[in-house]
């Protein structure tokens, strides 16, 4: 596990920009992107391209970035000062470029404008990854309702809650209620497992059926495009879907079922410009439905499995009574576990 100082100083940053003023003409470069704690998606050749965005209020000729390991990283591969923007690009004191990292980690980037030989100004962005990012969705047990609250035991594990990218303790930013959820123990799983940053962003709600996040006019599905697109074209891994209770109360069909999840999924990735991979857990279970409508919904999320619209996700429906749920509903210590677990075996499998 990376060791990194001065966690509880760089969740108070701001999402907003950082300045630097390095000459006597009182030239400033604002950075307003990568900022604290950001990950980046990488590929699957283990690589991404960090987004270096900013202002700059004097003349200059240039404006180069270069990545280092932060003190204590143990994977990653530094950079040499790359050009961001020349004097061509400049003129309206605006930038934008990329730094290209060749391997998974926590970075220090540093940017310089420099004028001839000269650097006018200078600032570091402390902590930025490559790694790993998700999007949550679905209803109360992938939100924050489990019992009890839970804590990344990894620093490496964060929650994007829109603006800012913040150690991930719960309750996660953007899912409803106020306890636990799995997503901070799968990051430590992840963590440990590859040795990466691991950022989740949450757009759960609790009592949903399937039909209220079908495009393009439901405010749930408005709300996922939101949490997705900001992260860029490829820039999330996969979205994690949790959900199904609800539509065991309303008796919705195995092949209806599948057939509006398979229209969220495929629009979705239309809306966002690239085929964002989903994984469906199997999650039907409800105390006050039945075991016909129960089938029914996890049938229908096999049969999304089965026609390769989604990954196979965990089955969840075999967490029951008082070892896994705190209510007879939702998730306790032991069920947060489990979930986590699952998850991450899953995702292991792709």
């Amino acid at each position: 596990m990376n060791t990194l100082k001065n966690i509880s100083l760089l969740a108070a940053l701001s999402f907003t920009a950082v300045c630097a003023r390095a000459d006597e003409a009182g030239t400033t470069l604002v950075i307003t992107s990568p900022t604290t704690l950001q990950v980046f998606q990488r590929t699957a050749q283990d690589q991404a391209d960090v987004i270096i965005q900013g202002t700059l209020s004097g003349p200059a000729d240039a404006v180069e970035a270069k990545a280092e390991l932060v003190e204590g990283a143990t994977r990653g591969k530094e950079t040499e000062w790359v050009l961001i923007a020349g004097k061509e690009h400049l003129a309206s004191g605006e930038f934008s470029g990329k730094l290209s990292l060749q391997a998974g980690g926590w970075y220090k980037i540093t940017v310089r404008a420099q004028k001839g030989a000269q650097v006018v100004a200078k600032t570091t962005i402390d902590q930025t990854g490559v790694g790993e990012v998700f999007v949550t969705a679905g209803q109360s047990n992938s939100a924050n309702f489990g019992t009890p609250k839970q804590k990344a035991q990894d620093d490496r594990v964060v929650y994007f809650d829109g603006k800012s990218y913040l150690p991930a303790h719960d309750p996660i930013p953007g899912g409803c209620g106020g306890g636990g959820s799995p997503w901070s123990i799968l990051g430590d799983l992840i963590a440990r497992s590859e040795g990466v940053p691991v950022c989740f962003r949450s757009a759960s709600l609790t009592w949903t059926e399937v039909k209220s996040w079908l495009p393009p006019d439901t405010g749930l599905y408005k709300n996922l495009v939101k949490c997705v697109k900001p992260f860029g074209t490829h820039g999330v891994r996969a979205v994690l879907w949790h959900q199904g209770e609800s539509d065991t109360l309303v008796d919705t069909s195995a092949a209806t079922y599948c057939e509006r999840l398979q229209t969220i999924i495929e629009t979705l990735g239309r809306d966002c410009g690239y085929p964002l991979p989903w994984f469906v857990a199997q999650a039907s279970f409800h105390p006050g439905s039945q075991a016909p409508q129960q089938n029914q919904v996890a049938q229908g999320q096999q049969m999304a499995w089965d026609k390769k619209v989604a990954y196979e996700g965990p089955v969840t429906d075999d967490l029951l009574g008082e070892k896994y749920r705190s209510d007879g509903v939702h998730f306790n210590q032991a069920g947060l576990d489990a979930h986590a677990e699952r998850w991450f075996r899953s995702l292991e499998k792709q």
